[in-house]
């Protein structure tokens, strides 16, 4: 009666939606006019750069008469390819869901143990001193932290291992996101085209400059929220995915979708609250630029001058981009709130901030774990596949293409350099699915972080209704010691609101 109390309190809690549907509307009304100004810049830069066109054209007329019938077979070993780089991508995970866990440890341990020996090898080896200690002091660095933090390691790497197994049960998460990745070439190709075409006929449109600068900024953030609204509006169906696996082992595509549009609204305030200091970034660096460009070469005081104040910007780019990741960091449960939560787009932000602070040591092993993942995917990838594509194209390919043996640079044949080229791609059309795939893996580590550790912390303590006494096993054994980390005091305990008590 317990767990179906529980049950019954939760899908009343979702049902009390906090959302302003609206803005989702305009939302995508700007988008297709977005959409249509980018198509009209594209048309507008074909029709004034022929020269370019008919070099393109031209081109693509010549690698045509070369591959000949071969095209087709081109296009087809690219999809076969493609689909074989989906295949390989989630035997990874489905490895990863099994010793995922061992693998963090060993590369977060390993390292400093991997520094220390090879700095006290250095005193052996070398005659200066300097040469150890330039391993031994990261090394001991590296190792005081993940002593310091050690209990959160062993869970992050647990719950990146339960990841792991959630993206290799749940396999239609990857669908929002190769359906956003198309989404955003098809948007990043008119932003570009939009972008070029403003950029070169601006000064005709407005006589202003601030008012020209208003103008960019406008149009790069236009471009950047509907990125970053899809973005999020992907990674939202898989929250709710790997919510309800989390939960119940059981969800859908379907069940997925109804659930993100009672708060469409919220997704899309916050893809625009993202994109505008994206955009602030983008800007500045554009107008910047373009600045310094036009006073390069005048004389060499003013050269001097461009010098310095390149440096200067640089630094205060990176400063900008270092708050902006920050403000990322803060925002690191907002999506996770708003779906699961549905309290609205502030609330879920002021929330994020807290639960972000108090579980950053999760989090950044979280991110540590991807980058883990990410670094041996592609070893693994360009292993297999570049290997295999160099021998086809060398052993084959080349010389059904009549390419020649003969030496045409530093040594390299011709067909050598083709091999070369033939292992390039086929390293893309592997690492393409296994890159997709760790977007996944990230929002399933997310999801579970917050409802195993961030939520019942700082919110609902048993609004895990029907956890699986398989999960359950792998994550008692160590929470309650990692529980006696966090200082609770310092920050009040998030209250749900009376509203949602009633």
């Amino acid at each position: 009666m317990k767990g179906e109390s529980q049950y019954i309190d939760m899908t009343t809690e979702e049902r009390r939606v906090r959302d302003f549907g609206l803005i989702f509307y305009l939302w995508f009304l700007l988008t297709l006019a977005a959409y249509a100004f980018g198509a009209y810049s594209i048309y507008q830069l074909i029709i004034n750069n022929t020269a370019v066109v008919n070099w393109v054209q031209e081109q693509f007329n010549s690698a045509y008469a070369l591959l000949g019938n071969y095209l087709w077979w081109g296009l087809g070993a690219a999809v076969v390819l493609f689909l074989v780089g989906v295949i390989f991508a989630y035997l990874q995970v489905w490895l990863m869901s099994y010793i995922g866990a061992e693998i963090i440890n060993t590369v977060v341990f390993g390292i400093p143990l991997v520094l220390t020996g090879a700095g006290i090898a250095s005193f052996f080896l070398f005659s200066e001193v300097w040469i150890g200690i330039v391993f031994i002091v990261p090394a001991a660095f590296l190792l005081f932290i993940a002593v310091l933090v050690g209990k959160r390691v062993v869970l992050g790497a647990k719950i990146f291992e339960m990841s792991n197994e959630a993206v290799n049960d749940e396999k239609s998460s990857l669908t929002p996101v190769f359906f956003f990745a198309t989404l955003s070439l098809f948007t990043f190709i008119l932003g570009f085209a939009a972008a070029a075409f403003t950029g070169a006929n601006i000064s005709d449109w407005v006589s202003n400059q601030w008012l020209e600068y208003l103008v960019f900024f406008v149009l790069i953030y236009v471009y950047l929220m509907i990125h970053y609204t899809m973005l999020h509006f992907s990674d939202a169906i898989n929250i709710c995915i790997f919510k309800r696996w989390n939960n119940y082992k059981d969800s859908s595509l379907k069940i997925a979708i109804r659930e993100i549009w009672k708060v469409k609204g919220s997704i899309v305030l916050f893809g625009m609250f993202i994109a505008f200091f994206d955009a602030i970034i983008k800007t500045i660096q554009f107008f910047a630029n373009r600045k310094f460009f036009k006073g390069w070469k005048k004389n060499k005081v003013i050269s001097v001058t461009m010098k310095v104040l390149r440096i200067v910007f640089f630094i205060f780019i990176l400063i900008l981009k270092g708050l902006f990741k920050i403000l990322k960091f803060l925002n690191y449960y907002t999506l996770t709130l708003i779906v699961v939560e549905k309290q609205g787009f502030i609330r879920s932000v002021a929330r994020s901030a807290d639960l972000s602070l108090d579980s950053a040591a999760d989090i950044i092993i979280g991110k540590t774990g991807v980058s883990i993942a990410k670094g041996l995917f592609s070893l693994l990838t360009l292993g297999v596949f570049s290997t295999g594509g160099f021998f086809l194209g060398y052993y084959w390919l080349a010389d059904q293409l009549g390419i020649p043996d003969t030496v045409f640079f530093w040594n390299i044949s011709y067909k050598v350099g083709f091999s070369i080229l033939v292992a390039l791609i086929f390293f893309l059309f592997g690492y393409l699915p296994t890159s997709a795939i760790l977007r996944p893996i990230s929002t399933a580590y997310k999801t579970i972080l917050f409802f195993h550790i961030a939520d019942p912390f700082r919110g609902h303590t048993g609004r895990r209704t029907r956890i699986s006494p398989d999960i359950q096993k792998n994550i008692d054994g160590i929470q309650s010691e990692v529980m006696e980390t966090y200082d609770k005091e310092e920050r009040p305990t998030w209250q749900k609101p009376e509203e949602a008590k009633a």
